[in-house]
């Protein structure tokens, strides 16, 4: 039984966070798809932890607790105080209006001397594929941890069937 709920978490994360935010990326919806990015982020802290997955106050510690055992020591310096939390996750999802903290970015508009994660102008720079590859190995580096046992399963109401996701 364990054995299915984790498969089936993973697909779900399979599909919902790496599928489908590629397929916004493909179509050239970078803007949009950092947002969900954001989410993501957030969303895969609450696999880390032993609280419901709707567990309320728990945004800012999900995204950063995600971004410090999935992401690795590039994310988690730029999240000192929440930093990327409260420009990223939050002002793009609260408001849809992006942080003149951040450049947001897709390579096929990315001058040379922007490097995605590097500060330029007291400016961070995203760029939108290069966050995605990290949000990737991030769903991957978890699946590991799940397979390993390493962390608790959840109960996730809707499979991507159920969401009608399925190709």
């Amino acid at each position: 039984m364990e054995k299915i709920k984790a498969e089936q978490e993973k697909e779900f994360i399979s599909r919902i966070f790496i599928d489908e935010i590629g397929r916004l990326q493909k179509e050239g919806f970078y803007f949009f798809s950092f947002i969900l990015m954001g989410q993501a982020i957030e969303a895969l802290g609450c696999f880390l932890d032993n609280k419901p997955l709707k567990a309320r106050a728990q945004s800012s510690k999900r995204f950063s607790k995600a971004l410090n055992v999935l992401m690795g020591n590039k994310y988690r310096a730029v999240n000192n105080d929440h930093w990327l939390y409260d420009r990223l996750r939050n002002q793009l999802t609260h408001s849809f209006v992006p942080s003149k903290s951040l450049y947001l970015l897709s390579r096929d508009k990315q001058a040379d001397e922007l490097q995605h994660l590097q500060w330029t102008d007291d400016r961070l720079v995203l760029v939108a594929e290069d966050m995605y590859d990290d949000l990737k190995g991030a769903c991957k580096h978890l699946f590991s941890m799940i397979d390993k046992g390493k962390v608790p399963l959840k109960n996730i109401a809707a499979s991507p069937a159920d969401l009608l996701l399925q190709d």
